[in-house]
């Protein structure tokens, strides 16, 4: 489990490095490929599902993190709205001598248009520059993920990934977001639960109604209750509690943890193979 999203909501380079989640530079060579920034042993595996050139595999159990076969992976992007934690992104540092491309899920309204110059962020939300908008897929297939690909200085391909919110621009601060001004309440129909689909507008509710901590949230949405049981919410759902009480994160109860925190076999919970018996 990555200690940097637990405290910070996002994965670090050296964890990205540790877990080697980051294709070879001898693959960035030859054009596009797809970025599995996923470093936590979670049930999921819809990027090896929509990946039909069979480039990413999870297999058994299905907690494992999962991997690129970087010679089958063609970087067609298709794996990014699939992903359950927007963690998967597409960078091409090929685009030019001194541009690269980066493609990565973005769901909020309004979405941006081909050309437009828009704010690019890194993983902590920093806007790191301007980036021109190449390209904007929407389709059915996409299950009201966008995918937002972005055109920007080959250095910061690393760096770049996503972009503010249209709209939101006056909220930023120079080269950071202002977290103090930025509300979590807006649209009430952005998911912040994936596992259970729970949105604003439901966690907004449970405030309203009384809920001050994350197992007050989760009793009356199921927020956290899913199969990431939390790991990839829970930071969010702080975020608007303490938003809510005007109070700071650090101030809100964390959750309960529940043993075992990772998930693992009956077979090793009783110390070794375990023995069926025909009826």
């Amino acid at each position: 489990m990555s200690q940097n999203i637990l405290q910070n909501g996002y994965p670090s380079m050296e964890e990205l490095r540790e877990f080697n989640r980051l294709p070879s530079e001898e693959r960035y060579k030859e054009g596009p490929v797809a970025v599995i920034e996923c470093i936590q042993n979670i049930p999921c595996n819809p990027c090896q599902a929509a990946c039909r050139f069979q480039a990413i595999h999870v297999g058994t159990p299905i907690i494992n993190l999962p991997q690129l076969d970087e010679e089958k992976c063609v970087g067609c992007g298709a794996c990014i709205a699939h992903c359950s934690g927007l963690a998967i992104f597409v960078v091409d540092k090929t685009y030019s001598e001194t541009q690269a491309t980066v493609s990565f899920p973005h769901e909020y309204l309004p979405l941006p248009q081909k050309g437009d110059k828009v704010k690019a962020v890194n993983r902590t939300g920093e806007v790191v520059c301007e980036a021109e908008v190449q390209r904007v897929v929407n389709t059915k297939a996409n299950d009201c993920t966008p995918v937002i690909t972005v055109i920007i200085p080959k250095e910061l391909a690393d760096e770049v990934r996503g972009m503010v919110r249209l709209g939101h621009e006056e909220r930023i601060k120079p080269e950071k977001l202002n977290e103090d001004t930025i509300s979590l309440f807006e649209p009430e129909e952005t998911i912040v639960c994936r596992c259970e689909e729970v949105t604003v507008k439901e966690i907004k509710q449970a405030l309203e109604e009384g809920a001050t901590t994350i197992s007050g949230i989760k009793k009356r949405t199921r927020a956290g209750m899913g199969l990431c049981q939390g790991r990839t919410c829970s930071k969010l759902v702080t975020r608007m509690i303490s938003e809510h009480l005007s109070q700071s994160p650090a101030q809100i109860r964390p959750d309960t943890a529940r043993s075992p925190v990772k998930p693992v076999s009956f077979g090793t919970l009783s110390g070794g193979e375990i023995e069926t018996k025909d009826n």
